[in-house]
């Protein structure tokens, strides 16, 4: 049989002060700016409109995009599509919102589809 043996408290012991309060002031560098729209106003349809599709090429693009193209053209056949590899081509393009804009604007869409997962 083990028997544990039981420590004596200690007799040391140390008197700690508390802190004064202290305020810290803390710079925000994310800037300010008015948000006036939450969302662009949406299209009545897609019927003649010219779509992007954008994508960083992480996850599975190579798969959703053709089936969202195809379902598309389905239902809005006067639909122009313009694939995401003819928009954004790679990773680091894709993250640059100001590049992005302007090909978007270069390529004349009037929608995007971007963010998809399957």
């Amino acid at each position: 049989m083990v028997q544990k043996r039981q420590r004596k408290p200690s007799r040391k012991t140390k008197k700690v002060k508390s802190a004064e309060s202290v305020v810290i002031e803390v710079f925000d560098p994310t800037g300010a700016f008015e948000i006036t729209r939450l969302h662009a106003p949406r299209l009545q349809d897609l019927h003649g409109k010219t779509i992007c599709e954008i994508s960083n090429s992480i996850w599975e693009t190579d798969r959703t995009f053709p089936l969202i193209r195809e379902e598309l053209q389905k239902r809005f056949p006067t639909a122009k599509i313009i694939p995401y590899d003819e928009v954004v081509g790679t990773r680091p393009q894709c993250e640059d919102l100001d590049y992005v804009a302007r090909v978007v604007k270069e390529k004349g869409c009037e929608a995007v589809i971007t963010g998809n997962a399957s």
